[in-house]
């Protein structure tokens, strides 16, 4: 089993003991000075189509740009697509599609405070059911709250496991009418994890 292998939030609940909180407004802002040419180029790929053409144009021309310029603020680092095997018997192994972590002192993925899941076939319920089996592996290796992001490259919404309770916040961010916004509320989180 994988983390993509579990069926919804309330199996990945039950199997690891996580309560499922009512959903509660948490996330904030912190402001991100963006240079006007990374910020135009951002909004450029949200309005081509080709940069959705496939879940992989999808990752890489919208959502790893953002990531990407959050993240040259901080010490960490935008780990795409690795193996992320935290407990195979348990079913926490796989690729995710980004982990934000810092490296190790040998050079590796830290234990990762930030999961970033993209909504295949714009399906979030399914991606909070990755995210939390995610953020779960996270907390086995020591991370004390972790935060999700669950996007169709458009839409945002964000999560976060702290003390084995699980809130998604109800906030939906569209990154075509609300970038700016977008950018604050991830600094933030990258502030909070960093």
């Amino acid at each position: 089993m994988a983390y993509d292998t579990f069926k919804s939030v309330e199996e990945v609940a039950t199997k690891f003991d996580i309560e499922v909180a009512d959903t509660t407004i948490f996330i904030g802002t912190k402001t991100l000075q963006i240079s006007e040419l990374l910020f135009s180029i951002v909004e450029n790929n949200l309005r081509d189509k080709v940069s959705y053409v496939s879940e992989y144009a999808i990752c890489e021309t919208i959502i790893r740009p953002i990531l990407d310029i959050v993240a040259k603020n901080y010490p960490l680092k935008v780990w795409s697509h690795v193996p992320y095997n935290v407990d195979k018997e348990q079913g926490l192994v796989g690729e995710p599609d980004y982990l934000i972590a810092p490296k190790n002192k040998y050079g590796g993925l830290a234990s990762p405070s930030l999961c970033v899941i993209e909504a295949k076939k714009d399906n979030f319920d399914d991606g909070w059911t990755q995210a939390l089996a995610e953020m779960v592996a996270s907390s086995i290796l020591g991370a004390n709250i972790c935060y999700a992001i669950v996007t169709t490259g458009t839409v945002w919404q964000f999560g976060k496991l702290e003390a084995n309770i699980f809130i998604v916040d109800p906030t939906f961010i569209s990154a075509p009418t609300d970038l700016k916004r977008l950018f604050n509320s991830i600094n933030w989180v990258f502030n909070e994890i960093s």
